[in-house]
């Protein structure tokens, strides 16, 4: 018995250390943190403070929300003709769209397609409480934005099966339930994206990603086909 405790507290000392030198290589504490909340370390402030710095579009196109927004090549799928923009940040949340309004804002645009909420998910935050930030953002664009037209896009579905993801379909059908309720409420159009995506189990098809989470170019083309009707071609 004192041999097996010896073993175990070995093995715990040897897993503790493992995570200590994980943690260190990555930064440290708080280093690792922001690496946890924005996946890619230091690039979500990058990117924001890019953005801040760039000259403005006025009636441009904006696709805004987080890293499935941000690994599409927008412009190139539709064209130039008004301009697109990428404001898609890996990692983003509802409070970080929220806090990034005024850059989006400042362009006039003539349409925003919105997508997120998945990080949020993943984040442990129920869907009642994101729905709250999201309805906040939304308001926001149209208090202070009147004349952009707002495009309400469905959080993506996953597939647990190739990559645990850290939130399941039944959450994110939930949180589209909030974001479906939302349109209604400001006479917004919702984009479901999710239902073409999906394979029979309701999952994020195999064909469409490599990880479970994030699109590959064949689901992209889904995706474009999904929004192509509301005014966009290329």
């Amino acid at each position: 018995m004192k041999r097996l405790l010896t073993v175990s507290l070995l093995l715990h000392l040897m897993t503790a250390a493992a995570i200590g030198y994980a943690i260190h290589r990555l930064g440290g504490c708080a280093y690792t943190w922001t690496r946890l909340q924005n996946n890619t370390a230091g690039s979500y402030q990058h990117r924001v403070q890019h953005f801040e710095r760039l000259d403005e579009q006025p009636g441009s196109i904006v696709f805004l929300g987080d890293s499935q927004v941000a690994q599409a090549e927008w412009h190139e799928l539709f064209g130039d003709q008004p301009t697109v923009l990428n404001r898609g940040i890996a990692g983003e949340s509802t409070q970080g769209v929220l806090a990034r309004l005024p850059e989006i804002l400042r362009h006039k645009p003539l349409k925003i397609f919105l997508l997120v909420g998945a990080n949020d998910l993943i984040f442990g935050q129920k869907p009642a409480d994101i729905a709250l930030v999201y309805r906040t953002v939304v308001q926001k664009i149209r208090t202070d934005s009147p004349d952009t037209e707002l495009y309400l896009q469905s959080v993506l579905p996953i597939n647990n099966e190739q990559r645990n993801t850290g939130t399941s379909n039944a959450e994110i059908d939930a949180l589209n339930a909030q974001i479906a309720q939302i349109a209604r409420d400001f006479a917004l159009p919702f984009i479901d994206l999710g239902t073409p995506l999906k394979d029979a189990d309701g999952h994020l098809a195999v064909k469409f990603s490599q990880d479970g989470l994030h699109l590959n170019g064949v689901g992209y083309a889904v995706w474009k086909k999904s929004i192509e009707q509301y005014g966009l071609s290329n």
